[in-house]
């Protein structure tokens, strides 16, 4: 498994509710934005929703949304562009940036 999923790991074994992932991309797509010119960014999702509908290429690991599921602390998760300025800011300022993704219930 790659560093995605170590971090959901350490975020769980600490106790940490959200995990912010800094990427080269402005969050999750229904599919590969480098790829295809018509792929739309999910803005928000809950993890139910997204494991019913997973796009087949992501930018995170699989086996993260896998693990996910029998997550106790982790209850969101997001993704921003790092190579916006002012992303993670407002992303670490609570604002909804990005893609959010929130575990049910």
């Amino acid at each position: 498994h790659g560093s995605d999923f170590g971090l959901l790991i350490h975020a769980e074994v600490l106790g940490t509710r959200h995990i912010i992932f800094v990427k080269d991309e402005d969050g999750l797509y229904d599919k590969d934005p480098k790829k295809h010119s018509n792929a739309k960014l999910i803005s928000n999702i809950t993890l139910s929703e997204l494991m019913k509908n997973m796009p087949e290429e992501l930018i995170i690991d699989r086996q993260l949304f896998v693990a996910w599921q029998r997550a106790r602390h982790v209850h969101k998760v997001q993704i921003v562009n790092g190579l916006k300025p002012g992303q993670l800011t407002r992303a670490l300022a609570g604002e909804s940036v990005g893609t959010v993704i929130t575990k049910d219930g």
